[in-house]
């Protein structure tokens, strides 16, 4: 259980990496409203998708299953991740105004200690409510995928 976790978390930090790329991206280069940035996650989460299919099988659950039956069940369980949990995640902590307070309150700490200065066009309070966000809806999302493919999806 450790060994599948600790691949788990690397997978993981690659989709991440790969879907907060691409989420910044094109939220800022389509200049996507706060309120309207959790549209950019269904995009950005469905290229992770395909990359966590692929290692998350092969390497990190090591599954024997048919290709049909796992990637089936990977597929429903991480649809209602990326699609569901996590959007609605970076829509309670983007779009709303209590929301925003919270990533507001790491904003603010950063300014207050001098980090956002460091690179005020870079580290701007709506970066920090959609890094927030966003973090927000991995944290939520993760949980629930070890939990469904450990016990259903890779499950031989």
């Amino acid at each position: 259980l450790v060994k599948q976790g600790a691949k788990f978390g690397l997978v993981g930090i690659s989709n991440t990496v790969i879907d907060y790329a691409i989420f910044i991206a094109v939220s800022k280069l389509l200049n996507v409203p706060l309120g309207k940035v959790f549209v950019v996650k269904f995009f950005s989460g469905t290229v992770a998708m395909i990359n966590s299919f692929y290692w998350n099988r092969r390497w990190t659950f090591a599954s024997k299953a048919k290709l049909g039956n796992s990637g089936a069940r990977f597929l429903i369980a991480t649809l209602v991740s990326i699609y569901i949990i996590q959007p609605g995640m970076v829509y309670l902590f983007s779009g709303t105004s209590g929301g925003q307070a919270f990533g507001s309150y790491w904003f603010d700490l950063a300014w207050g200690s001098g980090i956002a200065k460091l690179a005020p066009a870079i580290l701007t309070q709506a970066f920090v409510i959609k890094t927030v966000a966003f973090g927000m809806g991995v944290v939520g999302s993760a949980i629930w995928n070890f939990t469904l493919y450990k016990l259903w999806a890779f499950k031989d």
